[in-house]
Formats: structure tokens, sequence, C-alpha cells
């Protein structure tokens, strides 16, 4: 057996048990939440496991034919869900543990140029007999020896989660694609609705799985090693019942083995036998291979409007401010001020790193960070007010978790320590219902979307920036604060929240939130973001 060192993805060293399953011990890394098996099966009990009849066909003629039946027809699926994502576009394919062949044969038959590897000497010559000789080449992830460049799309069909370092293997893969080159893989899911069913019970759980990921520490092993992009779903397979049962008896389940077996005897052959589109226990991911950056970039969005007296102290004090670890592009979005802010913002055009872009018209805080949103290029999005209310000297400590990919998305919570956060010395009545007010609604953004947050109104929000694939915002003001939130936690990530300093400025000061309209926005936002679609039209298309 051999251990596990490090996280692949946080490289941290101490992990959390969590549970015995079919005799693995799964830990998981408190940092960034990936779980896996530690210790693993060495590299003997592994060839073992790899057999030549690791492929659930069954001895018997017509089960062989029937597997490659359905494996060529998740093949199709899976060849219209690539083409939908790449266009007309076709080229060079590369698919690695391509087993006996069905998804190459498909997708030679729809133009791509193909190629494949597979660990199984036994699986390459089926393949090859299928595809011509040395089309499918004997080896694993170690044995990578392709051309920088090589291949336009690369697929991974249940493979990643056997890969004894993911992030390393992903980085090769990223290397072998052009710029811009399309990575497909498929996995098992931890948010799938059959592990969140079945728990320490879940099927995938095998000796020869080694890591199982989330949509979260999928997406952080896919940023690490260099890709972007990322378009995740449920994973659909075709499947008979036939080859359910199979499954189950190969990989016996408490209860679900008995339950298969049950369903498997009372229904008639030919429904057993009959094709089946299904979503059980996996995730398919699409991402482009990015190309390579010496240093992170951070997009810094500041929205401003009505800020002549702090909007040249700030914006010079962004500029003058190091950063560890990252390079930075300053993107100022100016609402067509009425104070002179314009003129002081116009004053930093031409300096390094500086964008300024100008509204022709004021439509709030969020249709700014939008604008802001639309012109950003960096890894990493943060959100900077254009006021002195929060403390420049917090933005390492908000970034160090995305640059150790603990996290993808970090709120500057003003709440450590006290729920007063508004402290205005000449409105204590105000600022109390402020303070109140803060409470309640929190707390109904809480309770609808499973959460414990703390301030999610906060201004401070970090994140990468490949969490906004895919989504499109429609929030203009304050209610914005709320649909970012609610959108980021619906796809998938949970907020890291980490204490900030914090000032606030009274209304007598310039603080421009209302105590009537955004508070009814808030609720109109919630009711929209939380229960309307999640996605664009197009993504969803």
């Amino acid at each position: 057996m051999d251990l596990v060192r490090s996280c692949p993805i946080c490289r941290g060293g101490e992990f959390e048990f969590q549970f015995k399953a079919n005799g693995l011990s799964i830990v998981r890394c408190p940092r960034c939440r990936l779980m896996f098996s530690d210790p693993q099966p060495d590299d003997q009990a592994l060839s073992a496991i790899y057999s030549n009849d690791y492929f659930l066909t069954g001895p018997e003629g017509s089960a062989v034919s029937g597997y490659r039946s359905m494996k060529r027809a998740t093949a199709r699926l899976y060849l219209d869900q690539l083409a939908a994502y790449l266009g007309n576009s076709r080229g060079k394919l590369l698919e690695i543990g391509c087993g006996t062949g069905e998804f190459l044969v498909e997708a030679k038959g729809k133009g791509f140029e193909v190629a494949g590897m597979d660990l199984s000497s036994h699986a390459c010559a089926s393949a090859n007999l299928l595809l011509g000789p040395d089309t499918v080449k004997l080896g694993g992830p170690d044995d990578l020896a392709f051309a920088d460049g090589e291949f336009d799309v690369c697929v991974l069909f249940d493979v990643l989660e056997h890969v004894r370092d993911p992030v390393v293997f992903l980085e090769k893969l990223r290397r072998t694609l052009k710029p811009g080159g399309t990575l497909f893989v498929c996995t098992p899911d931890l948010d799938s609705w059959s592990a969140r069913l079945m728990g320490q019970r879940w099927m995938e759980f095998k000796a020869e799985h080694l890591f199982y990921f989330g949509r979260q520490t999928i997406q952080a092993a896919l940023a690490k090693a260099g890709f972007d992009g990322v378009d995740l779903a449920p994973n659909h397979k075709i499947l008979t019942l036939d080859y359910v049962h199979r499954h189950f008896k190969r990989f016996p389940v408490p209860f679900f083995s008995r339950l298969v077996s049950w369903v498997h005897a009372l229904v008639p052959k030919v429904l057993r036998e009959r094709e089946v589109k299904v979503v059980a226990s996996g995730m398919r991911v699409f991402a482009r291979a990015a190309a390579p950056r010496p240093r992170p970039v951070l997009s810094i969005v500041v929205p401003v409007y009505n800020e002549a007296a702090t909007a040249g102290q700030l914006l010079e004090a962004l500029i003058q401010k190091p950063l560890s670890g990252v390079d930075k592009e300053i993107i100022v979005v100016e609402s067509r001020s009425t104070d002179g802010t314009r003129d002081i913002v116009e004053g930093f055009r031409g300096r390094p790193g500086v964008t300024i872009v100008h509204e022709e018209a004021p439509r709030g805080k969020g249709h700014a960070v939008r604008t802001g949103f639309s012109h950003a290029s960096g890894d990493l999005v943060l959100i900077q007010d254009g006021d002195l209310e929060y403390d420049l000297n917090d933005y390492d400590q908000l970034l160090e978790p995305l640059l150790r990919f603990e996290a993808a998305f970090v709120l500057g919570s003003r709440h450590s320590g006290s729920w007063k956060i508004r402290q205005f010395a000449q409105e204590p009545t105000i600022a109390l219902g402020m303070n109140l007010g803060h409470l309640f609604f929190t707390a109904l953004l809480n309770l609808s979307l499973g959460t414990r947050l703390k301030d999610p109104f906060t201004m401070y929000k970090v994140f990468r920036r490949d969490c906004l694939e895919g989504l499109e915002f429609k929030a203009d003001r304050f209610d914005f604060d709320w649909e970012l939130v609610i959108k980021l936690v619906r796809k998938g990530y949970k907020p890291l929240e980490i204490p900030v300093n914090y000032r606030s400025r009274s209304f007598k000061e310039g603080k421009k939130v209302t105590l009537v309209k955004d508070p009814l926005l808030w609720i109109w936002a919630l009711l929209r973001f939380r229960l309307g679609p999640l996605f664009s039209k197009k993504k969803a298309a």
C-alpha cells in the first residue's frame, strides 16, 4: 500500500479521516476538500485489478456484443455533446484509457483523426483490430510521449479518478493539446444524486479509484493544471439493466445489489437488454487549454460614481499596492458622475495596468460591475468600491486561498467578532436598523441556499474568473451582490469567508444604499435568481 504524501491540488499534507468504504480508508483534505483513499493500492495491486476481465462484458458472446453496442451508443451521445462544444471543427483526437476502442471508432466516423492509449494489452489489441495497427498504444499516465500541441481534443472517460497525481497528469495533457484545445472528462461526482443518496456505500468507492472529485475540486484541479472555460454538467450514459446487474454483482453494495437483483429477476429479458439513457454517478466536464502565464493576473474591478472625495486616493493606492504572487490589472468603470469624479478618473488613463471605461449614464453599481467583468482578462477577479470603507491591506489574505487552490470563491466578511459593522456616530438609530436588516436578509439568503454565510453583502468578493463561465448577470443595483452569491453557490462554489477590516461611512458621508428600494430589490432578487434559470440561454442550449 502507498501513502499519499500531499494533496495533489493544494499540496496540503494533513488529511481528515471520513469513513471506511469497501475496506478503504477515505480521507479529505481540509483545505481544498478533495477526497481520496489513503493508503492507496500499490502498482502491483492495481495491475492485478486491471486484468483482461476488468471490463464487464461477461463470458458469453451475447454479453460482449451487448456491451459494445451500449458503449458505442454512449460514444455517439458523447460525440454529440463534443460537437455542441466544438462547433464544426475537427482535428486530431486522443483518448486516454480508450478500452476496446468503441469511442474512437465512432469519433473516426465523425471525421476525427484518432489515437488512443490504454493500460490493458488485451484492450489495446481489441481496439487495434477495429481501428488499424498502432492506433492505440499500450501505456498509462506516466507513458505520455506525444509532442507539445499535437492534439486538438483529448478525452478521458472514467480515467482521472485512477491516476496517482491527477493535477500533474492534467498538466501533461494541457501541453499535449494545442492552445485553446479541448479536454473532455467524465468522472464520478461526489455531488451526484447517487453519491448523496448512498453515502459511504456509493458504488464508486473502489480500490482502483484513488481520488473522488466534486464540482468544486474538479474545477480547482483543472485551473491549477492550466485549463479554463470549464463547462460542467451531470453525465449521461447509455446502459442496460443487464449491465447494471453485472456491475452490482461485481462490485457489491449492501441493499442496492440485492435490490437490483430483484428488479433484474422480475423484468422481462427484452427490457433487461434495452439501452436506456441514464444519469447516475458521474459528471462530464469540458475545458480549454489556456495559454500559460508567468504569474496569475488579478483583475480589480472598481465601479465609481460621485466619489470625488475618495476616488483619486483609492486609485493611487491601488496602483502602488504591492501584491505577492500575482500581477494586477485595474478596471475602473465610471458611470457619468456629476461631482467631478469623471475628470479625476480620466487623469489615470494611460497609467500602467489601468483601464478606464466610461458609461454613458448611471445605471447602478451592479451594472458597472458587470461592465467591468466584460473587460477583465485576469485569472482572478476582485470587486473594489470607489470609497475607502475597506482596507486594501486585506488583499493578500483574501487572495491566499485562491492562489493555493483551497477555494474558488472568497468573501471578505465584516462580521468577525461583532455584528455591529455599521456604527454611525451621528445616526445611531439608522445604524441599528441597518444592522438588524443585515441579520434578517442574511438569514433569509442562508435559508434559501442552505449556507451559513455571515456577510453575503460584503463588497469584497474575490473569485477565479472561470467561475463566471456560462453565467449571465442581470441585476443593476445593490441586488447584484445577491445575484452573484446566489449564482456562484448554485453553480457549486462554497464561499470561504475571511475576516476583513471595515469602517462604514454614513449617509451624510456618501453611502448610496437606500432603506426602502434596495431591500425590496433584495427580496425580488432572491426569488428571481434562486428559482430562475442558472445559466444563460446560450449555455442552457
